[in-house]
């Protein structure tokens, strides 16, 4: 395996001289080495970015764009200032982008700046209202790998704000009430003047404290408890209401042990803290995609005004239009015409099918040909399995074993609890007895861990995402280290998402006047075999078609594509085809490829196959190795299922086709013993994910199941999966290491307290003290474990 120049993926190179793992990532850095950008490998340094794969070819619509610019140029001539718009943009994921980005936009007249923030996928732009053109921008970003949509909320996003801003107050209370009572911890008089100040001031601010963040831990806590689960909030909970209860009772009885204020307020800032950073670090790769979902969330009337309806409105009977690329919400009638579909959502066959006028076609079939189509449809929305399997809600899984854990521990920290106040009741000391409960509640709160477990996560976290694979879910951590079982689809998971040509050395030898047509007839193209002759042709085919006119084929579904120039008649389709509109021979050729045609003659012979995901076999060994258990579950033809396991030396009991997706959803069910591992990447797939304990997915051109899975990777390749179980691994073995250390402390600070001897100053010295030794710890242990080497050992 070799890595990609430009990106840094793994892949397999198919000669001394292929340093590049796709078409896209040639392309680009061609443009970079032409514009003189080349201080972005410097700046990106080692990090794995995005492959750009087909990005760089496509066209996208920017038909949205002009009104957000006209709005604001209007608000910016009002205020007398530069305009300014905020998008979200794929693709942007290190210092480098966020250098190239900005030198690209200087380029363009008007422009004042552009900001791209890796964190949050956002592009701030400024430019001189009336004098910059932002679309021609945008299309030259798509051309380096980068593609802009509207910004959007994302899920989680408005939580991770709410968490900034709990933080940041949290931080000045914390600060506030520390301030003033260090006086008392120096001995500061009784008959001082301003001591009743102070402690008033204490007061307000750990109140304020518990009302901004420590009631964000009660209110999980509780909301937990009311369905009948334990959260790590809970034990939080209870020692932020002991300290303050005990606290609130030292101040008004005059008992200065147990006073602690400062306790409450520093813990509160603490855990928000690592709350904060899980939470950042899965909102990030939440926001790292903005690709727009193929399934239409209203679709025009087939009408002369064309009003839109929202998809939760068809009906049966509706006529209704859809655009190339859409994939259709419900069951339906082909109105009139021809197209052709790609039904691989639905049964994970990749090849296109034509489709005549009075066919009925599946909901899902996602249209390919580049007009739209008028489709009358035959059910609701609700009723179509596409509405089942397009719901993008998560189950939370949570931790294994987290449930049990939490029921010993806070027995055990009740039950000492109230050991320590009735000893100390029998003992005639009643006041003691209260120190000494509220002290057990307070130094047994996980606060080392509330801070260690995220910075394991983020640790985790950021070593796959130098691999191009991003955690979506904080839980998935403890979920990874019980998979044993690991389910593959096929079609797009375990192969590449689009055929692959056979014979790349037929495009290069095309001269310039053939691979000028073969570009235009590709152009704008749906159809796998369109695209993948069109990344073949590369720099040179956007070169060629840079300096030609646009050209709009005529298209004949399910035969090819012909356009006419002053040169002659150039024909792209099935092998057989004259290029004319009659189907015999492409029927009587069917699966013998695809000829480039001029004038009637050949020109070029065009074969595809089937490829596997570069380092499959590899992988699949490997993990066999160390014990997994290995499946896959596809919609695609049962022959086809078998060929593809014998290729991977799978037995054939372990490898089903002809699967609907509720049939893959009770195989994984069947398997699933909180320990499978599902990776897919089509609709069909979609009820599997709500049966597996781990979801996974590449992503793909038409990809929808990001949003649902635990994690996604932007990757060609398989290699990420041994390196992301290791990850696991190392940080589960970090984790461990912290809760060792957090033994040893609780048991020695739970003793100090029942005996009495717990101060307000101590418990506020040792909680940040025990935080900073295990953060520590889970960072000393995670930086020593390889990867590589641990997963033979897990």
């Amino acid at each position: 395996m070799a890595k990609c120049e430009h990106c840094g993926t793994e892949y397999a190179p198919k000669g001394a001289d292929d340093r590049y793992c796709c078409q896209g990532c040639e392309f680009v850095a061609a443009l970079i080495e032409e514009n003189g950008f080349e201080r972005f490998y410097d700046l990106k340094q080692d990090l794995i970015v995005a492959p750009a794969r087909s990005r760089p070819f496509e066209e996208h619509d920017f038909s949205w764009l002009g009104p957000k610019q006209v709005a604001a140029e209007q608000r910016a001539l009002e205020r007398h200032e530069a305009a300014r718009l905020e998008l979200a943009l794929e693709g942007v994921s290190c210092v480098g982008c966020v250098w190239l980005v900005e030198r690209l936009f200087a380029r363009h007249a008007g422009s004042v700046r552009a900001i791209s923030n890796p964190n949050n996928g956002r592009l701030y732009l400024e430019w001189m209202p009336g004098k910059c053109a932002l679309e021609p921008f945008l299309r030259e970003l798509c051309r380096f790998g980068y593609v802009a949509a509207p910004a959007g909320s994302v899920s989680g996003d408005h939580e991770r704000r709410r968490l900034a801003a709990r933080l940041g107050l949290c931080g000045a209370f914390a600060l506030n009430t520390m301030g003033f009572m260090l006086p008392f911890y120096l001995n500061m008089p009784e008959d001082f003047e301003f001591a009743g100040l102070f402690r008033l001031i204490a007061f307000v601010s750990a109140t304020l404290s518990m009302l901004v963040g420590g009631g964000y831990f009660i209110d999980r806590a509780w909301r937990a408890l009311r369905v009948g689960s334990l959260h790590l909030d809970l034990p939080i909970a209870l020692g932020l209401l002991a300290a303050y209860g005990g606290s609130v009772t030292g101040w008004v009885m005059r008992r200065d042990e147990l006073m602690y204020f400062d306790f409450v307020s520093t813990f509160v800032f603490l855990m928000l803290c690592g709350r904060y950073l899980q939470t950042a670090a899965v909102d990030r790769n939440r926001r790292r995609l903005v690709r727009q979902q193929p399934v239409p969330e209203v679709v025009p009337r087939a009408a002369e005004n064309g009003e839109p309806v929202p998809r939760e409105e068809i009906a049966p009977g509706l006529r209704f239009l859809l655009d190339p690329g859409q994939a259709t919400p419900v069951s339906g009638v082909l109105v009139a015409g021809e197209a052709e579909f790609s039904l691989e959502w639905i049964h994970g066959e990749a090849e296109a099918v034509r489709f005549v006028a009075g066919a009925w076609l599946p909901a899902g079939a996602v249209l390919l040909s580049r007009a739209r189509v008028t489709l009358e449809a035959g059910e609701r929305w609700e009723d179509s399995l596409l509405a089942k399997l397009t719901a993008t809600g998560q189950l939370e899984r949570g931790s294994p074993g987290l449930d049990r854990l939490l029921r010993y521990y806070l027995a055990s920290v009740l039950g000492l609890g109230g050991l320590a106040l009735g000893g100390w009741w029998w003992l005639g000391d009643p006041w003691t007895g209260l120190q000494a409960m509220i002290s057990v509640l307070i130094v047994s709160c996980p606060c080392a861990l509330g801070v260690a477990i995220p910075l394991a996560d983020d640790l985790a976290a950021a070593a796959m995402e130098r691999l191009g694979l991003y955690v979506r879910t904080g839980s998935v951590w403890a979920r990874l280290r019980r998979v044993r079982k690991v389910v593959f689809d096929k079609t797009g998971t375990l192969t590449l998402e689009r055929p692959v040509l056979e014979q790349p050395e037929e495009v290069a030898r095309l001269g310039d006047e053939a691979a000028l047509a073969l570009a235009q007839l590709t152009r704008s193209s749906l159809h796998p075999v369109s695209r993948a002759l069109l990344e073949t042709l590369g720099t040179r085919g956007q070169k060629l078609l840079a300096g030609a006119a646009p050209v709009i084929p005529t298209e004949y579904p399910g035969r090819g594509v012909v356009m006419a120039t002053p040169g002659g008649r150039w024909s792209l389709g099935k092998a057989g085809w004259s290029g004319e509109g009659g189907g015999k021979a492409a029927t009587a050729a069917a699966g013998a490829g695809s000829e480039l045609r001029h004038d009637g003659r050949t020109v070029a012979a065009f074969q595809f196959h089937e490829a596997l995901r570069p380092g499959a076999i590899a992988t699949l060994r490997h993990l066999e190795r160390v014990g997994f258990s290995l499946h896959i579950l596809s919609g695609d033809h049962p022959d086809k299922v078998a060929r593809m396991a014998v290729a991977l030396g799978l037995p054939l009991e372990q490898a089903h086709g002809g699967l609907s997706p509720e049939e893959k959803f009770h195989r994984v069910q069947g398997l699933n013993d909180r320990d499978l591992l599902y990776l897919g990447d089509g609709a069909n797939d979609s009820l599997a994910f709500d049966a597996a304990w781990v979801t996974g997915t590449p992503v793909v051109d038409r990809s929808l199941l990001e949003t649902k899975a635990d994690f996604f990777t932007l990757g060609a390749g398989l290699g990420f999966l041994p390196q992301l179980l290791g990850a696991a691994f190392g940080r589960a073995v970090a984790v461990r290491s912290a809760f060792a250390f957090a033994l040893v402390y609780n048991a020695t600070a739970v003793g100090v307290s029942i005996a009495g001897k717990m101060s307000p100053v101590v418990a506020s010295i040792i909680m940040p003290l025990s935080s900073i030794v295990s953060i520590s710890i889970v960072a000393t242990i995670f930086g020593a474990i390889n990867a590589k080497k641990i997963i033979n050992s897990g």
